[in-house]
């Protein structure tokens, strides 16, 4: 995998790998920011990458789930460096007849086997917790 990174201004930067689009990063002031911080980057690439996961997972086990979201909460120390020591994900899948053991089963495959971005951060010492909940359709 190949990425480059350029400096925009202050503690902007435009960051682009391969083929994909660029991001914008901003490690400035929060009352100014254009873009997540790199820390940022990192707790929404672990979302995205889980996500993808169960997404796969639950259609593969054809479970008619009609949405996903994921709501974070990450702790850090708090001492430099400032790193991510705990983060908590909520899953919420939202369909009709979802069974919670299709849920759990796709949240554990990804958290122990498939989500690249996730096994790096527990490999760096981050503990996860991991809780759903199945709402129904809307």
């Amino acid at each position: 995998m190949k990425a480059h990174l350029v400096h925009v201004d202050a503690l902007r930067f435009r960051a682009k790998a391969e083929e994909a689009p660029e991001v914008l990063f901003d490690a400035g002031d929060q009352e100014t920011h254009q873009g997540p911080s790199p820390v940022q980057g990192a707790l929404l690439s672990a979302m995205a990458c889980t996500a993808a996961d169960v997404v796969l997972i639950l259609r593969k086990q054809r479970v008619p789930f009609t949405s996903l979201e994921i709501e974070a909460d990450a702790e850090r120390a708090t001492e430099n460096p400032k790193v991510f020591t705990k983060i908590r994900l909520h899953y919420r899948i939202r369909g009709k007849g979802i069974p919670d053991s299709a849920v759990k089963r796709a949240i554990d495959l990804s958290s122990e086997k498939y989500c690249t971005v996730g096994i790096m951060l527990r490999r760096g010492g981050v503990e996860f917790v991991n809780t759903h909940e199945i709402l129904p359709m809307e």
